[in-house]
Formats: C-alpha cells, sequence, structure tokens
C-alpha cells in the first residue's frame, strides 16, 4: 500500500502516513478552523475511521470550538447569519465562491454580477421561431414584397433546425448550421443567410430576446461568393438596344440604362415620378425594394431620350409583367445581347467610374 494514503469527504481531504519507526504508529492529520490537527493510531482501520468521522464533523460545522480563535468563531458567526438571509449555507457558499475565483480570479465578483445583470438577467427567454414570427411582422410592408418572401423562407429553414430558445443559441451552433446545414449552398446564398441572421439579431436586441454584447455576429462574416464580377454591356451594345427597341420598350431601355433602377422598379413608375421633381426622377419608397425614397439625377443623355414623352401619362409601361417580359426577351435576343440586369450593373459600373463616389 502506498502512503500517504488520502482520505476524501465533499471536497475535504485528510492524509493518513505510514508506522513510524520510533512508535509504530498510523499518524492521520487533517486542516479544521484553518490550523493542521494530528492523531495517532494503532491501526489503519481506526486512522481512516478518524479521519472520515473529522471530515464528516467539519463538514458539517461542527469543529472543536476550541481549535478557533474568538475573532474566527465571530467571523463564522456572522458568515452565518448573512447567509440565513439567503437560506444558503455556509459550505455551499464557499465552494461557490472557490469555483467562481479559479474562473476569473482577478475580477471581483461583484463586477461580474453586475455585468450579469446588465447583460443576461433582463433577456427574455423565447424560441427562435417566436423571435422569427416578430421580426417578419415588423418587417412586412418595409421591405418589398419578393425580398420579405425570400428572407421568409431562409427564416423557415433556420427555424426547422435551430428548435431552441434563441438566448441558448451558441457560436458553435451558429457555425455548425453553415457548416452542416447550409453546405451544400453556394457563398453567396450562405452570406444572405448571415444577412438575415445579422438583421434578426438586432431585433432580437430591441425586444431584449439577446444581450447587447452577445458576440454571435463574430460567426457571421461573408465569404467570398466564389462569383465573377458582373457583366456589363458596351456603349456600341447600349446603342443597339436604344435603336431597336419599340416606342413602348424605349423609355424602360434608357431608365434602366441611365439610372440603374430596378425592373421591377421601372415598371411601377409612371411618368408623374419621372416629371414630378425638377432635375430628378423620385423613385417612391412604396414602389422601391428597399422601401426608401430615392432621387435619381436625370443625365443629359437620358433628358434627350424621354424628351418625346414629355406629355405622356399613366405608367411608364402600360402592359402587364408578363408581356414585358417576353418583349424585352425579344429585344435582347434582336441584339444578340445576354445576361441578367446588365442595364442596372452597366449603369453601376460607368457612373462609378465617372463620379469616383460609391
Amino acid at each position: 500500500m502506498k502512503f500517504p494514503k488520502t482520505v476524501k469527504h465533499r471536497g475535504l481531504t485528510a492524509k493518513i502516513y505510514a508506522r513510524s519507526a520510533r512508535d509504530k504508529k498510523y499518524r492521520t492529520s487533517w486542516y479544521a478552523g484553518g490550523k493542521r490537527v494530528q492523531r495517532s493510531f494503532d491501526k489503519l482501520s481506526e486512522a481512516e475511521s478518524a479521519a472520515r468521522k473529522a471530515l464528516r464533523q467539519i463538514a458539517r460545522g461542527q469543529t472543536d470550538a476550541a481549535s478557533l480563535s474568538p475573532n474566527e468563531v465571530r467571523d463564522l458567526r456572522l458568515a452565518q447569519n448573512a447567509l440565513r438571509e439567503l437560506d444558503v449555507q455556509l459550505l455551499n457558499a464557499v465552494t461557490e465562491y472557490v469555483v467562481a475565483k479559479k474562473l476569473m480570479p482577478a475580477t471581483p465578483l461583484e463586477t461580474a454580477a453586475k455585468a450579469w445583470k446588465e447583460n443576461v438577467s433582463e433577456v427574455k427567454s423565447v424560441p427562435v421561431e417566436q423571435v422569427v414570427r416578430e421580426y417578419l411582422a415588423e418587417r412586412e410592408g418595409k421591405i418589398g414584397q419578393r425580398t420579405h418572401h425570400e428572407e421568409e423562407l431562409r427564416l423557415n429553414r433556420i427555424c426547422g433546425v435551430l428548435q431552441i430558445n434563441l438566448n441558448d443559441l451558441s457560436k458553435s451552433a451558429l457555425e455548425l448550421f453553415f457548416s452542416d446545414e447550409l453546405g451544400d449552398l453556394r457563398g453567396k446564398s450562405r452570406n444572405h443567410f448571415r444577412q438575415t441572421f445579422r438583421q434578426l439579431f438586432k431585433f432580437a436586441v430591441r425586444r431584449d430576446y439577446l444581450p447587447q454584447k452577445h458576440r454571435l455576429n463574430e460567426t457571421l462574416v461573408n465569404e467570398p461568393s466564389g462569383e465573377a464580377a458582373p457583366e456589363i454591356i458596351t456603349p456600341k451594345q447600349f446603342r443597339s438596344l436604344l435603336a431597336a427597341a419599340s416606342p413602348d420598350m424605349l423609355p424602360y431601355v434608357a431608365l434602366a440604362g441611365f439610372t440603374g433602377a430596378r425592373r421591377s422598379e421601372i415598371l411601377r413608375m409612371t411618368w408623374k415620378d419621372v416629371w414630378r421633381v425638377d432635375g430628378h426622377i423620385e423613385l417612391e419608397a412604396r414602389k422601391t425594394k428597399t422601401k426608401q425614397r430615392r432621387l435619381v439625377p436625370i443625365q443629359p443623355a437620358l433628358a434627350v431620350w424621354l424628351k418625346p414623352y414629355k406629355r405622356k401619362r399613366g405608367a411608364v409601361w402600360s402592359g402587364t409583367d408578363s408581356t414585358f417580359n417576353h418583349a424585352f426577351d425579344r429585344l435582347m435576343s434582336v441584339c444578340d445581347i445576354k445576361g441578367q440586369n446588365l442595364l442596372r450593373h452597366s449603369y453601376a459600373s460607368y457612373r462609378l467610374a465617372q463620379i469616383l463616389d460609391p
């Protein structure tokens, strides 16, 4: 048997030493009231029994009062009285204190408690699904219908996987969601999910569903999309589109190429929007994807192309979305031009090169 032998009880320890050469006795020792206590026994079993009994008494607070100084006895009673108001046992309080100090040895517990109260105690614990429902309800009408639908699809997928309370969501769980659940998507699509999460977390902070310093956004850094830069057309190709466009289609081509407005925005536009603000085209908030009003300057070239339509009234495109799509596809085919959003991308590229101001 190896010595010294250790006897344990509820985190307390006692040591038992081998027989001494002088008196052939086993010695055991433990600490009580901050002082070391030693006893000698003829048999090992007696030493073990005495050690366990002493540790149980210490754990119950039944140490020998004579081993404590008057000041120590006074402090012990004051501590017990203070804890009695909280219905907490002294040993439990000391154990909790020791564990906490090991985690943050240089930080006062009061400082940690205040930080917890500010960042955790006021947070409401609600399921991710409930937060999503409230978020979508708040966003409805503030963003375009198509954008709202796409965001709803992403959030439904999130709810199907993260069936937990939002304030229980960890960074590791969020990283696992992107690697396992969204691993089959392209980088651009995963970045759309990241943007949705960022907006959801901002909403959750406002509703006290997440602490302000939740740090979940640290896992939402966009990744390279791996996609080629947007394609643009040359001035010669744009000229061919304008020349081949019918009188009904030409305003769309000119507005898209000289303002960068989205297709859906132009199809909602009226001639009143074009001429209402001098020198600018007004994109009303209810007609834009982002639900924000924009004023786009009318460039000199655009003014020339739109001059014949100065007296026009009603919608810029009077047909249906379906008839527009067919007509525009035919125009692109006639001009032998292929691509998506070419006019919008081209405007942004050429305009940026012109004014050097994003």
